[in-house]
């Protein structure tokens, strides 16, 4: 007797006939989403228009590769209209018929420097490519497009924003080498393992935080918008107005040391400066051990202190690989001038020789300058899943009466491929923002602008030297000063030597000798030796995979108690205990943070680690925080749309909730074979309809022609 069921009760043709209907559905799901409108801040047309006896320089876009003039200025505006064609153009052979290059226009006189190799043999400096700059164009068959989410305008030079989010990059850059446990409590003092006599950096978290709050867009007065005529009786507009919120979680408190630098979330404002799970590790799979476990380890067992996350049976080693503590690069015109050039000095890394758990911004640099983009969120993955953090209790699996256990469906293997997944998609829409739409410029060329002013040749940026003025003239001077004196500083021959880029003479702006060039000198101090990538700053691709990646971990597994669905499930290993460390004085050990034992909840370390990983580049020197902040939110979107399409494909009911990073209650609902449901409540318990929640940070909507 044939056992009933004994095959799919939905299988053959109507298998088929059912999974073309989800299939459609999925298609239906994305098309109803709002298209996002995408607008540049304008500044590219404003500087693109030359008057009499000037020259379109377009000061405030991204012109890296392209031949600049000795102010570093782009000298043929010819070249940057070829460029943005070539981008967006139906011909795809434009790149290579038609772009000229740096190199394409000088060959090999371009570049003024070299690497010093080993043996007092130099190596020859190439040009690098820009890194898919077409990639915009590619379409999606899962979740939104590229094209169907957005961002906001870039803040522009001259407004009050863009000179607060400057200074906190060269702020950022003084502190490079101080840890997070002294940047907290204000202090100045660097960890420089090669150096144990190393001095205090040139100011202290306290003077650099001070200093930005004394500064228009921070402190709440005399405010120059991006936008004057939008704006409210605080003087921002809207965009301002929650990317100044975000820091501090008010539009009037002020920063502190604790909470500057940080993310937009309240939990990344808690507690330690890193997020746990860039420092925790797990229990071996061979048991837990006595927590003094060293890196390669004799023993097989280890506990979450040790650092270690088992892959399989392999471990990932949380402590990482530093650049040379205290070293800069391009704090001198000859090779800032190379890298805007176009110039390779990737091989110029200089390192320190002892890995160390992430202690100083140089350390989270380092780490965001060599990561494979979605491995932080990858191993938190594998922590919760390690820790046997609990999975949305929303979904089938586990069952509640453990006959069913998580696998395949919402288990392990679930998880990590959707944090992989989305990785990707997040990726190729952050480009179609930054290359297609806005190709704002680096920090690394508002510093040369800056420089341009402080020497005198403020008039060689043409119609937009108003706006540089208003910036350096709001950039705190005490902050300006400190960037002169560290400059001055790296650019003694000691450092010149051990940085290894040697220069065959030097390079000055027009008009400028060497003491007035000293004395002006506010290039931004750089992490790595070829400065930023090659695109342009808006959006950040680590920020928007950032948000994809973190949502998804946060829809997978729960974040709230069970007795309380308003309660954040607090971050705590297996025995129930608290867990909140912090590297030792020199990196080489976790230690417990007893003043912050109980504050951090899972969901705020994950929001946290997000940061994290988008702000290490504004600590390397190649993006602001509001490439941060809009790339984040954007990555969110694009989680939750690939979510929505999947969730009605697991032929059973599901259902996950988080926080976003706005603090809106998000709630994703779907059954089997039918239409998903978005919910959201705002942090202060109002219902927002989901359109106006998926265009948020959007100027606008673009319609469909077919809705």
């Amino acid at each position: 007797m044939k056992i009933p069921h004994s095959e799919p009760e939905v299988s053959g043709s109507a298998r088929a006939r059912m999974a073309k209907h989800i299939r459609t559905l999925a298609l239906e799901i994305s098309r109803l989403h709002p298209q996002a409108m995408t607008k540049a801040n304008g500044e590219e047309n404003d500087h693109g228009f030359a008057g009499e006896g000037q020259k379109a320089t377009y000061p405030a876009n991204f012109t890296k590769g392209l031949l600049h003039d000795k102010n570093g200025l782009l000298k043929e505006a010819a070249d940057y209209r070829c460029f943005v064609t070539a981008i967006n153009s139906h011909d795809t052979s434009l790149f290579e018929k038609d772009v000229v290059t740096a190199y394409a226009h000088e060959g090999d006189g371009l570049f003024n420097c070299h690497i010093d190799g080993e043996h007092n043999s130099s190596e020859e400096v190439k040009w690098r490519g820009w890194e898919s700059p077409r990639s915009g164009h590619v379409y999606e068959l899962e979740g939104p497009d590229a094209g169907a989410v957005g961002m906001a305008p870039a803040p522009r030079t001259g407004s009050s924003e863009l000179a607060a989010e400057m200074a906190e990059v060269y702020g950022l850059a003084l502190l490079r080498d101080v840890p997070f446990t002294e940047i907290c409590t204000g202090g100045g003092k660097r960890l420089c393992a090669s150096d144990p006599k190393a001095k205090e950096a040139v100011m202290s978290a306290k003077q650099v935080v001070d200093c930005l709050n004394k500064m228009p867009f921070f402190k709440g007065h005399h405010i120059t918008s991006s936008t004057p005529c939008n704006t409210d009786k605080t003087g921002l507009n809207k965009f301002e107005r929650n990317r100044r919120f975000a820091r501090t979680q008010s539009l009037d408190a002020p920063l502190t040391p604790q909470t500057a630098f940080r993310g937009s979330t309240p939990g990344a404002l808690v507690g330690p400066y890193i997020s746990q799970f860039m420092l925790i590790g797990t229990d071996s799979i061979a048991g837990s051990g006595d927590g003094i476990s060293n890196f390669p380890g004799e023993d097989s067992q280890f506990d979450l202190q040790d650092g270690f996350i088992p892959y399989g049976s392999l471990i990932i080693d949380q402590r990482t690989i530093t650049h040379k503590n205290c070293l800069d690069f391009m704090t001198d015109w000859s090779t800032w001038l190379d890298v805007q050039n176009g110039a390779n000095f990737k091989s110029g890394n200089k390192w320190e020789q002892q890995r160390r758990f992430i202690t100083t911004p140089r350390d989270l640099a380092t780490y965001v300058h060599f990561d494979a983009l979605y491995e932080a969120y990858l191993n938190a993955g594998l922590i919760l899943l390690g820790m046997g953090a609990r999975h949305s209790k929303g979904f089938p699996e586990p069952s509640p009466t453990g006959h069913r256990d998580a696998f395949a469906t919402f288990g392990g293997p679930h998880i990590l491929s959707l944090v992989t997944e989305v990785a990707t998609r997040c990726l190729k829409a952050v480009r179609r923002q930054k290359f297609n739409y806005h190709r704002r410029a680096r920090p690394e060329a508002l510093g040369g602008r800056l420089s341009l002013v402080a020497v005198g040749n403020g008039s060689s940026l043409g119609c937009a030297e108003d706006a540089y003025q208003h910036t350096f003239a709001e950039i705190h001077e005490s902050i300006r000063n400190g960037v002169i004196k560290h400059n001055g500083h790296q650019n003694t021959d000691p450092m010149i030597t051990m940085r290894g880029v040697i220069c065959d003479e030097p390079c000055l702006p027009e008009d400028t000798d060497e003491d007035g060039f000293n004395d002006g000198n506010l290039l931004l101090p750089m992490a790595f030796p070829e400065g930023s990538p090659m695109h342009p700053a808006y959006g950040a691709g680590h920020a928007t995979v950032a948000g994809g990646c973190v949502t998804m971990l946060k829809a997978f597994f729960e974040m709230f108690e069970d007795c309380d669905s308003g309660v954040e499930r607090p971050l705590r290993d297996k025995d129930d205990n608290p867990i909140v460390y912090v590297p030792n004085d020199n990196g080489s050990a976790l230690v417990m943070d007893d003043k912050f034992e109980g504050c951090l909840t899972i969901q705020g370390e994950l929001d946290k680690l997000a940061a994290n990983i988008s702000i290490g580049r504004n600590m390397a020197g190649v993006h602001y925080y509001s490439d941060y902040y809009d790339s984040l939110r954007m990555g969110e979107r694009i989680a939750v749309g690939i979510l929505m399409e999947q969730c009605q494909t697991y032929g059973e009911t599901v259902e996950s909730t988080f926080k976003s990073f706005d603090g809106d209650m998000v709630t994703i609902t779907a059954e089997a074979g039918a239409a998903p449901s978005l919910y959201v409540m705002d942090r202060d318990g109002a219902r927002v309809s989901t359109e106006d929640w998926w265009l948020r940070h959007t100027v606008g909507q673009a319609f469909n022609e077919d809705m």
